[in-house]
């Protein structure tokens, strides 16, 4: 129903695991796979190898590296975060359709932070898609989308970054042209009402949330 099905790029972060389930549906043999420092243990947990290691360790050293695995160590006095490092070097290796596990849980601010990486990575052209087991985010950025609608989800929208115009039809609370402004919660828990419903953003950023109703 989100963003991206599919990644060429999947990063691995040191928030709470996801399920081997909900990875294996958008990882492929040919995904290419990097592990944001104790990200790592979360992937080998799931029997992958990632092809790239990033971080500064501060936690532990990465143990059980395979031959042929890249490891890049970060200085610990930096001025972002292993996660958007990880992040930067996919875009550098020109992957546009990446998705990240691991990066919810734990600390808010850290989890605020790998959010805002969504709206980075569309800025630079990437789709990113921030995945857990009961949750896909994702940013759009003056363009329209069209989702499958899943009446078990709810779908919200909010700003990024300034104001926003955003259009939504197949929903059970359309919008046509409406500017959402920062710090309004008008665009939380909405539903899609048909097989596709669309998301138009035709000016600015907004953070998409697909979340289970569930939750």
């Amino acid at each position: 129903m989100g963003n991206v099905k599919y990644a060429d790029c999947a990063i691995f972060a040191a928030g709470i695991p996801v399920s081997e389930q909900r990875v294996r549906a958008f990882v492929g043999t040919d995904t290419y796979l990097i592990a944001a420092d104790a990200g790592y243990a979360f992937c080998r947990s799931l029997g992958l190898c990632p092809q790239l290691v990033v971080g500064d360790f501060d936690s532990g050293e990465p143990t059980g590296a395979v031959e042929g695995t890249e490891i890049v160590r970060l200085n610990p006095v930096k001025d972002e975060t292993d996660t958007a490092s990880a992040l930067c070097r996919a875009l550098d290796r020109g992957f546009r359709n990446i998705v990240l596990f691991g990066a919810t849980g734990g600390r808010l601010d850290h989890t605020f932070a790998n959010l805002d990486l969504c709206a980075f990575a569309k800025g630079a052209g990437a789709a990113l898609t921030v995945v857990d087991d009961h949750h896909e985010i994702f940013a759009l950025r003056n363009e329209c989308r069209t989702i499958c609608g899943d009446f078990e989800k709810y779908v919200s929208v909010f700003p990024v970054g300034g104001a926003c115009t955003v259009s939504l039809r197949g929903f059970k609370y359309p919008l046509d042209h409406r500017t959402l402004e920062p710090f309004c919660g008008l665009g939380v828990s909405n539903e899609t009402t048909a097989d596709r419903a669309e998301i138009t953003v035709h000016e600015g950023t907004a953070l998409i949330f697909v979340t289970d109703k569930d939750r």
